[in-house]
């Protein structure tokens, strides 16, 4: 086994439940002699988070480890070969851990500080070299408290006091002779130890102040000119004594004030984004840890001396590798599927989070309007590996869902419904669509399940519930799309998931007589004698021509292409409604109708957000100057459209459940050409269509294991040409 005779350590102190301006991160420390160094395997779960080292060197880069999760139910380790790091005789192990997700002591509206799993930082540890167990966590080891690192929380921030810290605290001939033993956890954590397999958090691209100005006395805002999720990286030498506040945002007054938004709202205790800095005299190369914020400013004050100081933005995020690659001849096409990227990238912290500002949590909501195009745009299957886990452990015996996942409790009264509770779904059908592999889907069937006999207790006599979340974040909070018409057509897809997951663990049951009673039931309710939809909302129509809820097409179409021409061609919905409102417009043949609302002027529209200064996707539609998040990932569907669409290039499956890849591309007519690379396990697939002389030049490479169809027939050569 992975911990065998280990046990958790921690530090000998109470767990102080109120939140406090000093919250030290604990440092451990042991020293053990080897015969061999070959073939050595080290095993750790540091709760919250820990890191890691071996006579002085880290183990590795990961950060944020480890990962987040229901700790009554799923405790994640990481499994690291350090055969490299071992010397033949005396080794000395050490290690740091603060308070992450799992001791957070600020009250919050999301209940993170009554977990029922709270305790101080505590580490579990095995090394094994040779498949022997040499060395693991217990009362053996000596602890501290690290008084250099004196507060960490990870939604407010870090405080770190240079004066006391010593860089060689977990070096071989460090004197830890005064330090205190460690203990034994006599209550360890209730969850299931699995390993971590999905890709970890690193640090990636570095952006450098491009400008600094003064903001107030000994005050100065550096700008690194890109809204990224990370922390600061300072380089300065300050006054010994001195204080350094260091505090971050997404958007600044014209006083040059940082603007905050209602990011303190749901905090009523301590400062939100803001880290500290006590000056030793001494030149600092300096980070946080424990702690990631959501930025393109970061004010200083107390700084003396400006000029000899260096300030960038780390870029941290999951270390998850791109699959598609899309450009065109539109700078603003090419502009926006950038900061679709940078959107999800930000987001990407061992669950997929709404923002890296305020909130920082799995909304469900959020991942079931992107799930699709992050797996057709991210090498990101073993992320949602593990997150869809930390999804089984938070249902309910009664089936019910919560809003927002991992979570300590909050969520199962709001946030929640089909709308956000239908990632149950999404992600084990988009993994099978993308992967070819049907193992999530079959393992998911009991909790879909269970989930849908949860909607049926809840359903009135036609089947229809109305609780949860409608179209969200509507441009103008307008909630013009019944509930009822929105829950019951994800209801649709429910079931046909379900179907299609029983019918691969070899099962049958009635989910596909249930999808067609309940689409029967939608179109009766909503759809009048002449084929138009009772409802005239965009999102509406969107949602019966995306789910195939209609007998005839055309009245809807005519219905939503006037909606949107009475609209001067802006969307006027949801993430609910835009993420289907693109599909609908291709089954209807009006993609020259999409690219309008994407490349819309004016609110609401994505080009408003550039010209206030965006440099990623924003959380609403209706203000250009809105102080609410700025760089959200719900809206980042189109990323999906501008690849599927205007390259053409689709992932569906052959009547024999073989992955296949479908090519065809829509020439819109303000585009000279448009291309897209796909990594596959096979090699890259590369597309790209060019205008020339009044004809249109489609040009195809692709790997020779990989089935491409092109108006119905298969591709043979692995590089074609041909005039459109």
């Amino acid at each position: 086994m992975p911990f065998d005779y280990a046990v958790f350590m921690k530090a000998d102190r109470p767990l102080v439940r109120e939140y406090r301006k000093e919250n030290d991160a604990i440092q451990f420390r042991k020293k053990v002699y080897l015969t061999k160094t070959e073939n050595a395997t080290l095993y750790v779960c540091g709760l919250g988070f820990a890191y890691y080292y071996i006579n002085g060197k880290k183990v590795s880069e990961d950060l944020f480890t480890a990962p987040v999760s229901n700790y009554n139910k799923t405790l994640w380790y990481n499994v690291y070969d350090v055969s490299h790091l071992l010397q033949k005789g005396e080794n000395t192990f050490a290690v740091i851990c603060g308070n992450g997700w799992y001791n957070e002591s600020m009250s919050s509206d999301w209940f993170y500080h009554k977990a029922t799993w709270r305790d101080v930082p505590k580490v579990l540890l095995r090394l094994a070299v040779c498949g022997e167990t040499v060395l693991v966590s217990d009362d053996t080891w000596k602890c501290k408290k690290d008084e250099a690192i004196y507060f960490n929380q990870l939604r407010n921030g870090e405080y770190f006091d240079a004066r006391k810290y010593d860089a060689r605290w977990n070096a071989p001939d460090y004197d830890d002779s005064g330090w205190e033993s460690s203990v034994r956890d006599v209550m360890p954590p209730a969850g299931t130890l699995r390993e971590c397999v999905c890709e970890p958090i690193r640090e990636h691209e570095i952006y450098p102040a491009v400008s600094v100005r003064k903001s107030g006395e000994n005050k100065y805002l550096f700008d690194i000119g890109q809204n990224i999720s990370g922390y600061i990286r300072l380089e300065t030498t300050g006054k010994n004594g001195g204080v350094l506040t260091i505090r971050y945002a997404e958007a600044i007054g014209e006083d040059l004030s940082l603007k905050l938004g209602d990011i303190p709202r749901p905090y009523q205790e301590g400062e939100m984004m803001t880290d500290r800095v006590i000056c030793s005299g001494e030149p600092i190369v300096w980070s946080p840890i424990f702690t990631y914020h959501g930025f393109r400013y970061i004010e200083i004050e107390g700084l003396m001396d400006v000029e000899s100081t260096k300030v960038s933005g780390v870029f941290v995020h999951q270390d998850i590798k791109r699959k598609t690659f899309f450009s065109c001849s539109d700078p603003w096409l090419n502009r926006l599927f950038d900061a679709g990227v940078k959107s999800v990238y930000s987001n990407m912290f061992y669950q997929l989070t709404d923002c890296p500002t305020r909130e920082k949590l799995g909304w469900t909501n959020d991942a079931q309007a992107s799930t699709g195009q992050i797996l057709l745009n991210f090498h990101a299957e073993m992320f949602f590996k593990k997150w869809y886990q930390d999804i089984l452990d938070v249902q309910m015996p009664d089936g019910a869902l919560p809003g927002i996942v991992p979570t300590s409790g909050w969520g199962y009264a709001w946030g929640n419904g089909p709308v956000s509770d239908g990632v149950l779904f999404e992600i084990p059908y988009r993994m099978y669509l993308h992967t070819g592999c049907g193992k999530m889907l079959k393992e998911a069937l009991p909790y879909m399940k269970k989930y849908l006999a949860y909607l049926e207790r809840r359903a009135d006599e036609n089947g229809f519930v109305s609780f949860g979340l409608d179209d969200w974040s509507a441009p103008f909070d307008q909630h013009k799309t019944p509930i009822e018409l929105i829950n019951a057509s994800l209801m649709v897809f429910f079931y046909r998931v379900a179907e299609l997951a029983a019918r691969l663990a070899g099962e049958k049951n009635g989910f596909e007589e249930k999808a067609e009673k309940l689409c029967q039931t939608v179109m009766k309710t909503y759809i009048d004698k002449d084929g138009t939809c009772r409802v005239n909302t965009q999102t509406a129509l969107a949602l019966l021509i995306y789910f195939d809820l209609y007998e005839n097409l055309e009245p809807l179409k005519e219905q939503l292409h006037d909606l949107v021409k009475q609209n001067h061609y802006h969307h006027d919905c949801g993430m609910v409604g835009i993420r289907r409102l693109y599909t609908a417009l291709d089954i209807c043949g009006l993609q020259e109708v999409a690219y309008k609302i994407l490349s819309a002027e004016d609110v609401p529209g994505y080009r408003v957000w550039f010209e206030n200064g965006a440099t990623t996707l924003w959380e609403r539609w209706q203000d250009g100057a809105t102080p609410d998040s700025r760089n959200h990932h719900m809206y980042s569907g189109f990323m999906a459209w501008l690849v599927q669409t205007v390259c053409g290039l689709s992932i569906d499956k052959s009547k024999s459940g073989e992955k296949v890849y479908l090519l065809a591309p829509y020439i819109l007519q303000d585009l000279t050409w448009a291309e897209c690379i796909h990594e596959t396990s096979e090699g890259e697939l590369f597309v790209r269509w060019e205008k020339e002389d009044g004809k249109t030049k489609l040009s195809v490479r692709k790997p020779k294991n990989i089935t491409l169809l092109y108006q119905g027939k298969p591709i043979q050569q692995n590089e074609i040409a041909m005039i459109m």
